[in-house]
């Protein structure tokens, strides 16, 4: 897969003190990094080509945020300063609103990590020895319990065997946007000729891309047959099957795998009977997205779409949708079509459970809450 071109870094170096006729860098000497950042993403480069076709759908930008990857509006840097035997020794952090900042960095050799930061859900956590980055969602659920199984039309044209298997996972924030890049062992050297020398300063310019490390996908469901039955959706969806955690180092996502609920949207201006969900996760379990051999040597495993559904009689559904096939081939996200016919999942016989309002409630009656915070820890 070809490299992608999302956020480009501009690193000065300037020494610090008086300024002389090109002065002499001394080992463990502090300079001073200047660092710009920008984001131009493109959903082009990560989905289908004709997405837009594809998406047909009239969802709100306004109220419900863009369909893509917005920009960065703070940053994050990492300094793991090696060792003579090129093991990491000390790690610093520094964090910057916007996309510049600058701050002091020694002379030696470093593995960078760049990050986006300002989330209320995505965590980022550190191993022992200081050598990768992780980040993740808090846990929410302990599972969720079984659902009713429908087939999509395509999956009954093509005749697809859906096996009624039970979803024992745990259930995650759903991550929002992330972005990093790790650029390994890069030296910070005393020798001067390694520099520009400009206005006094010495000055090294490194450029680099940054990719998204969590990724969207765009549920489009139509229902067929339904004459005004399915209203709306007041419990949400949920994707099974994707990974828990990705190593911003290596961007290999974790083989643990777990739930992540997101709100549904009902386009009750243009088509009453389709439904428009944004899934965000941190993609397939295993493997780095961006490699499609590492991609195609994934451990298998399925992903459900799992969705409640409300009827205009007051009753509900959960339905859930083998969606395995479309998720895996598109491993960095893009548009998923379903089709559903209202017939093939009739209403419960029992009346949904009456919200505590105040708040978006997934998936009515398939949840088992746990408490928890969803504060940024580093």
């Amino acid at each position: 897969m070809r490299p992608l071109h999302f956020i480009s870094l501009l690193v000065s170096l300037l020494i610090l003190g008086g300024c002389t006729i090109e002065p002499p860098l001394h080992l463990r000497r502090a300079v001073k990094m200047k660092i710009d950042v920008a984001t131009p993403v493109s959903e082009d480069d990560l989905w289908q080509p004709d997405w837009k076709r594809l998406w047909d759908y009239e969802w709100d930008t306004e109220a419900f945020g863009p369909v893509g990857y917005p920009p960065l509006k703070a940053f994050r840097m990492h300094v793991f300063t090696l060792n003579d035997t090129g093991l990491p020794k000390s790690h610093s952090a520094y964090s910057f609103n916007g996309h510049e900042g600058e701050t002091d960095v020694f002379v030696g050799i470093h593995d960078l990590l760049f990050h986006n930061i300002g989330s209320e859900v995505t965590l980022f956590r550190s191993d022992d020895e200081l050598s990768h980055v992780n980040a993740y969602t808090r846990i929410i659920s302990s599972g969720l319990k079984t659902s009713s199984l429908v087939l999509t039309t395509t999956q009954k044209a093509l005749a697809t065997k859906v096996e009624a298997e039970e979803i024992n996972e745990q259930v995650a924030y759903m991550p929002d946007e992330l972005y990093a890049f790790p650029d390994p062992s890069y030296s910070i050297t005393d020798d001067t000729s390694e520099y520009d020398y400009s206005d006094g300063k010495y000055v090294v310019r490194l450029h680099e891309d940054l990719p998204p490390r969590s990724f969207i996908w765009l549920f489009r469901i139509k229902f067929l047959n339904n004459h005004g039955r399915v209203i709306g959706s007041k419990g949400g969806a949920a994707l099974t099957g994707v990974a828990e955690s990705v190593d911003m180092q290596t961007g290999m996502t974790a083989t643990q795998v777990v739930s992540v609920p997101a709100e549904v949207r009902m386009d009750n201006k243009s088509n009453p009977d389709m439904m428009g969900v944004r899934m965000l996760s941190f993609g397939i379990p295993g493997c780095d997205p961006y490699d499609a051999k590492s991609v195609a040597s994934a451990p298998k495993g399925k992903h459900w779409f799992v969705l409640n559904v409300n009827f205009s009689t007051g009753k509900y559904k959960n339905i859930r949708i083998d969606v395995t096939e479309q998720l895996r081939s598109l491993p960095t996200g893009g548009v998923i079509l379903l089709e559903v016919d209202v017939n093939d999942f009739p209403p419960e016989d029992t009346d949904p459970p009456v919200d505590g309002g105040g708040g978006f409630n997934p998936l009515i009656g398939d949840w088992e809450e746990e408490n928890g915070s969803a504060t940024i820890t580093y």
